[in-house]
């Protein structure tokens, strides 16, 4: 990975690598190998890097603890990517195959059950506040999937709707990692409140991107067909913005508002987003988030580790895939 700024945990993001490894394991052995494929596909490890790099930040020493709960946090994540492709009907995930199109839709449902209870189990032996960091943030998850389902090709979707689902959806998992992480420190509420909003700004920050990335990405580095949120209906805000454009405003409605778009008319809706400002709009929004959210580590004295959460927050926006 060309990411600099997890160096001061490369090796204990290793430690997370082996330990979901050996945790998703099954009598199975089909089981096990779906489970492979999933965390073998290239992930970014934004949220296990985020848990570890926070916990280092508020001057944690017990990384045994925080690298169970930054591997089960992967896992849970992972599973509802599995889920997240089949309500989709997602083709691509990382650049490889979705697993319920390699595997069958019922053994990729069993597949993300399996990784969901064994992340959950990971996380069970810690204290009562982490099991509630986890529980809470899987509630908004799937609050956020029911809200995303409602403006699916819905032309009045908002920028406030939108920011509502991507927090739940996205951000709100990336906050737990923070906040658990530093919690396992032993730092005061303040600072695991100020360490978790910097992390939530910054999850919301990281999809805004992603979704700019479904506009003007390359396929063969974001690992995603270009055009797949509008072939799928998904309020994103380069979507959102375009439709507001005088122009072309208009047609882009007219190919979003489709329940089953030809992939030609996808491209056409692309090509024209292109041509309005709502991707420079919507990099400056992420750019303008991060920027902010790094106010909120002001609480943590300089460290690698802190230096490291700031030069993800800079990866997030610079990024290409």
């Amino acid at each position: 990975m060309d990411m600099p700024w997890y160096s001061s945990i490369s090796d204990d993001l290793e430690k997370v690598e082996k330990l979901m490894r050996d945790t998703l394991r099954s009598s199975n052995p089909e089981l096990t190998e779906i489970c492979k494929y999933v965390i073998g596909s290239n992930g970014k490890r934004i949220r296990p890097a985020i848990c570890l790099l926070s916990h280092c930040a508020c001057g944690g020493k017990d990384f045994k603890k925080a690298i169970e709960v930054a591997a089960a946090i992967e896992m849970i994540h992972n599973a509802t990517l599995i889920h997240d492709d089949i309500n989709d009907k997602g083709e691509l995930r990382r650049g490889a195959q979705a697993v319920y199109k390699k595997y069958s839709i019922g053994k990729s449902i069993v597949a993300g059950d399996f990784m969901f209870a064994l992340g959950y189990r990971l996380i069970g032996s810690a204290s009562s506040e982490v099991v509630n960091y986890i529980v809470d943030a899987s509630v908004a998850m799937g609050a956020g999937e029911f809200d995303q389902k409602e403006f699916e090709h819905n032309t009045k979707a908002s920028e406030a709707n939108y920011m509502k689902i991507i927090e739940e959806k996205t951000a709100r998992l990336i906050e737990c990692g923070a906040k658990i992480g530093a919690f396992l420190s032993g730092t005061d509420s303040d600072t695991v409140n100020s360490v978790g909003e910097f992390a939530l700004q910054t999850g919301i920050a990281f999809q805004i991107v992603d979704d700019v990335l479904d506009v003007v990405g390359d396929e063969k580095t974001t690992g995603k067909r270009i055009g797949s949120d509008i072939m799928e209906g998904k309020p994103t805000l380069p979507t959102i913005y375009a439709m507001q454009d005088p122009v072309h405003g208009n047609a882009i409605k007219e190919v979003f508002r489709k329940k089953d778009p030809e992939w030609s008319e996808a491209l056409d809706a692309i090509a024209l987003i292109k041509k309005t400002d709502a991707v420079s709009k919507c990099l400056a929004k992420a750019k303008k988030i991060a920027e902010n959210s790094r106010n909120s580590l002001s609480v943590l004295e300089d460290s690698p580790c802190k230096r490291s959460l700031i030069g993800l927050s800079n990866y997030i926006v610079d990024r290409n895939r």
